[in-house]
């Protein structure tokens, strides 16, 4: 079942303040700006986050700007679900020679003998 933005805002702020023990103003308020998240507060935000949605969040998935609202935390949340539900792998292949990072998305898909190989 996806939740709808406003939902999603106020599950979030939730858990800021159930597992942070702090209210948030507004879903725009910046978080790192504001000292509301550190880098020991975030992890407890991602357990909290992983814990309430039923998702986790891969650490190389990780942007910081991700975190800097609710707002911003909810567009992660709601891609997190949205590819747990499709079977959606992310992967991040570091290109060679200093390139970048590329990002290539797959759906993961049963095989169709059940998983074994024949000989």
């Amino acid at each position: 079942m996806e939740l709808s933005p406003g939902q999603l805002s106020k599950e979030i702020a939730d858990v800021l303040r159930e597992n942070l023990l702090v209210d948030v103003d507004s879903a725009e308020e910046d978080l790192l700006a504001s000292g509301t998240l550190d880098s020991l507060t975030l992890v407890q935000l991602l357990v909290g986050l992983e814990q309430r949605f039923s998702i986790t969040i891969p650490l190389e998935r990780l942007e910081i700007d991700d975190f800097r609202s609710i707002t911003s935390i909810a567009h992660l949340v709601q891609q997190q679900m949205r590819d747990s539900q499709a079977g959606v792998v992310r992967l991040e292949v570091s290109a060679a020679e200093g390139r970048g990072n590329h990002t290539y998305s797959a759906l993961a898909a049963p095989l169709a003998d059940g998983g074994e190989t024949q000989s």
